[in-house]
């Protein structure tokens, strides 16, 4: 690789080195970005002087041009190679594949766990989703992938595997060791076993739960939790059963506990089942943009989570989305260009020539994500 000025910069030129911003913390291109016209751009807006680049050049540098979205698809997507596309659409489809045998055989397991009370075999099940986090160490891909997922299947067997891979996706971003990511890909998978004892009519009631039906509803931590106990499972994935709608202030349930009462992975995985949940289609609402959860996770109070959990959480899931495809309630299609860290919610969106601070136009929003294939 070589490092060269702004003014030598081409497009086409591939990035050796993640660029950021002047304060060195928001990242504006991740390393691997083939550079264009409006990426040229946003390196000027923020008065990049110079960049690391591989020395080679791909064969496509010389059709790497503006990336200015059209009304339907981005127009970048029709001038990346056919290869490029091919082989995107490939992965697409191979983790779908994984993944819906994943999804059987732990739909299938538990169901006979607790409907016929069979042996439950934790290290069988789980491998079969761990083998879902096998993205060449891009965990970040995870996110995209189940974006992809979420057209899929919405079921609580698929929110349990969903769950499950971001839970170890974010003990990975917390620097956990191997045997500890694993244990948080179990508390995630295994964490609402307890909703399968709750009746279909209150667990997929189109409109808002009467008093007795959130009681019953509620039950569902408890029940999970001595469902796991009655065939032996960890106990501190019996805990995140238990645990994972308490909240560090003590507005969560069933026990109201705070802090240093909850176990430290059921944190992980209270903030790894919300990001799920909302993102996903209930039958009482359409799923929610991630960065719509983000700004949600910042609007109801980090007070309430584990704040080292909830800050990587936050800031990494949204570097993911950098330079991700997304339409507007204006519908105007763009891309992320630029995320604020103090509304990491509400990033800098660019739509042609016109770049969109989301963080101050408080009246637009991100509606869609839009697939890159």
């Amino acid at each position: 690789m070589k490092k060269i000025t702004l003014e030598q910069l081409k497009p086409g030129m591939v990035t050796a080195e993640d660029i950021y911003a002047m304060n060195g913390q928001q990242l504006l291109v991740p390393k691997g970005t083939t550079l264009t016209e409006l990426k040229l751009q946003l390196l000027h807006v923020f008065s990049i002087r110079s960049v690391w680049i591989d020395d080679e050049i791909p064969d496509s540098a010389e059709n790497a041009g503006d990336t200015y979205f059209g009304s339907h698809v981005p127009d970048f997507i029709s001038k990346l190679p056919d290869k490029v596309r091919e082989a995107r659409t490939q992965e697409i489809k191979e983790y779908k594949e994984a993944y819906s045998e994943g999804l059987n055989y732990f739909q299938v397991a538990v169901n006979n766990l607790v409907e016929k009370n069979t042996d439950l075999n934790v290290d069988t099940i789980l491998n079969q989703t761990v083998s879902l986090l096998d993205t060449k160490g891009r965990y970040s891909s995870i996110l995209e992938m189940l974006i992809y997922m979420k057209e899929y299947d919405s079921s609580i067997y698929a929110h349990c595997i969903n769950t499950s891979l971001l839970c170890n996706m974010l003990a990975h971003w917390l620097d956990y060791s191997e045997e500890d990511c694993h244990l948080a890909a179990a508390c995630g998978l295994f964490h609402d076993v307890g909703q399968l004892t709750v009746p279909d009519e209150i667990v997929q009631k189109p409109g808002p739960l009467t008093p007795q039906e959130r009681e019953i509803i509620n039950t569902h931590p408890e029940k999970g939790y001595e469902l796991l106990k009655e065939f032996g499972v960890n106990e501190t994935v019996r805990l995140s059963a238990l645990m994972h709608h308490e909240k560090c202030d003590g507005s969560g349930y069933p026990r109201q506990l705070k802090d240093e009462q909850i176990d430290p992975f059921a944190k992980l995985v209270t903030i790894c089942n919300i990001y799920d949940a909302m993102t996903s289609d209930r039958p009482y609402r359409k799923a929610m943009t991630p960065f719509a959860v983000l700004e949600h996770f910042e609007m109801v109070g980090l007070s309430k989570f584990d704040a080292r959990a909830i800050l990587t959480f936050l800031e990494n899931t949204a570097n993911t989305y950098l330079n991700c495809p997304v339409r507007l309630s204006n519908q105007k299609i763009g891309y992320v260009v630029f995320i604020n860290r103090s509304r990491l919610g509400r990033p800098i969106v660019q739509c042609g020539d016109e770049f969109i601070d989301l963080s101050k136009q408080k009246d637009i929003m991100i509606t869609e994500m839009l697939p890159v294939v």
